[in-house]
């Protein structure tokens, strides 16, 4: 506001054009490069993108997933019971999608590329904001190798190497079909049938397979 004052009292017409000393052009971060690729991969794959807030409850969260309550940040004076906690991971809200539109027709193959928070002391923030994705499809013949073959598609197209998938436990996972995901001997998420319990949860009546990963592990 100032400088636009002093250059009215100055005069327009009185200022000479001028390039700046140096050139330079903005550009999309390269986390975002990353993020609409794996929306392109993961919509020529057959999925439906949703957004979800990125507020949640600790039964949604939690309980219906079969995991005892986490460290999520939590709001002080939150609005609604709906809305109590920051999401650490993107799964819980695809499962809801899936309950909340069990009438509709199947197959249904959803994914969600976006926030989750992380509570962390050690930053100023005593939080921190990371960058995932996740899908679910749900049909009668649901199984794990349709979502091994999803990740290995995705992964390939977006010309990663050196990843690979081990056998791993998890409570919203059906135990045998399950594997975590790593990427330079670090790991960045998990697949697999999910358990049959959390289905219950749910009020789902197919099976849902899914997988979830950390985009920002790549970086």
């Amino acid at each position: 506001d100032l400088v636009e004052e002093v250059a009215i009292g100055y005069g327009y017409y009185k200022l000479e054009a001028s390039l700046p000393p140096t050139k330079i052009a903005g550009e999309q971060h390269p986390i975002s490069v990353l993020a609409n690729a794996a929306r392109q991969i993961m919509t020529g794959l057959g999925f439906t993108e949703v957004m979800n807030f990125i507020l949640t409850n600790e039964t949604v969260h939690y309980s219906k997933m079969r995991l005892k309550s986490g460290k999520a940040v939590r709001l002080a004076n939150p609005v609604s019971a709906e809305y109590s906690i920051t999401r650490e991971w993107l799964l819980p809200s695809l499962m809801k999608n899936l309950s909340d539109n069990k009438h509709e027709s199947y197959p249904q193959r959803l994914f969600e590329v976006s926030d989750i928070i992380i509570a962390d002391l050690r930053r100023e923030t005593r939080s921190q904001r990371r960058l995932h994705l996740a899908a679910v499809s749900a049909h009668a013949n649901a199984n794990y190798t349709e979502i091994r073959s999803v990740i290995d598609a995705l992964l390939a197209n977006l010309g990663l190497k050196n990843w690979k998938v081990n056998e791993a436990k998890h409570p919203s996972f059906l135990d045998g079909r399950t594997a975590q995901i790593f990427y330079k001997d670090r790991k960045i998420g998990m697949l697999g049938e999910i358990h049959p319990e959390v289905l219950e949860n749910f009020e789902l009546e197919n099976p849902v397979v899914a997988f979830e990963i950390d985009l920002e592990a790549f970086f």
